[in-house]
């Protein structure tokens, strides 16, 4: 018992009542001891038949053994996390965050579109599904267009509300052009083929459910995008203007 977490004066208070079930109570044992009320109360709490007893041990210390490693692996995640960059940046020589800057939230993305597309001296190229932010970034498309910046846009013009937003960005000199597949898990702009905003759809919009997204990033490394860049430009000469 000692070794399931009961103390010796529990173990004590424990068997006594045990070999007077209907004879001395517990506060004629105390009367006759040292030992404190808690350790009364647990023993008491505790005498039932042997198997209850030993299954109710069993789970007591199985909540406690789940607490415990609850407890390990939520400090294991944040060690990770502290020793995890400072690793890649002594062997790589590279920041994690020299890759790849995460945005909390769609509304900083949208944000930090605007913000790339101001920066653009040359070219945009946007990957949407129906542009629907497109009034969000729309003023700010009108200035780089009026810097002499070009513009590719892909996105499905799969409602008439999307066929508006697709007429209403050529109405501004955008070119405009309908990918060949019905989906693409990947949205983006790229600025100059220098920065790109983007973020990586994990599910499709179905039944009505709002789809769901990894989380947006902001990246400067020519590597990354060179991946968006090529992978853009081959479902560009796939597809077909609006």
């Amino acid at each position: 018992m000692e070794e399931l977490g009961f103390s010796k004066e529990g173990c004590s208070i424990y068997f006594s009542l045990l070999e007077k079930p209907s004879g001395e109570t517990i506060e004629q044992i105390l009367a006759h001891s040292s030992f404190s009320t808690r350790d009364a109360e647990r023993a008491v709490k505790e005498l039932v038949e042997p198997k209850q007893f030993v299954a109710r041990i069993q789970d007591m210390k199985r909540t406690e053994m789940s607490r415990d490693l609850d407890n390990l692996n939520a400090k294991s995640t944040r060690l990770l996390s502290l020793l995890e960059p400072q690793y890649w940046e002594l062997r790589l020589g590279v920041k994690p965050e020299d890759l790849l800057e995460p945005l909390p939230t769609l509304e900083e993305m949208e944000t930090r579109t605007v913000k790339v597309i101001a920066n653009a001296s040359r070219k945009i190229s946007i990957s949407a599904e129906t542009f629907g932010w497109f009034g969000k970034v729309k003023e700010e498309i009108y200035r780089a267009v009026e810097r002499k910046v070009k513009f590719r846009l892909l996105m499905t013009a799969k409602d008439p509300e999307a066929v508006s937003r697709a007429r209403e960005a050529m109405g501004l000199g955008i070119e405009v052009r309908q990918p060949r597949e019905d989906w693409y898990p990947v949205r983006g702009t790229l600025s100059d083929d220098k920065e790109l905003v983007f973020l990586i759809w994990a599910t499709n919009e179905r039944n009505g459910r709002r789809p769901k997204f990894f989380r947006p990033h902001f990246t400067k490394n020519n590597g990354m995008i060179r991946v968006f860049a090529d992978a853009f430009d081959k479902r560009w000469s796939d597809a077909s203007p609006i």
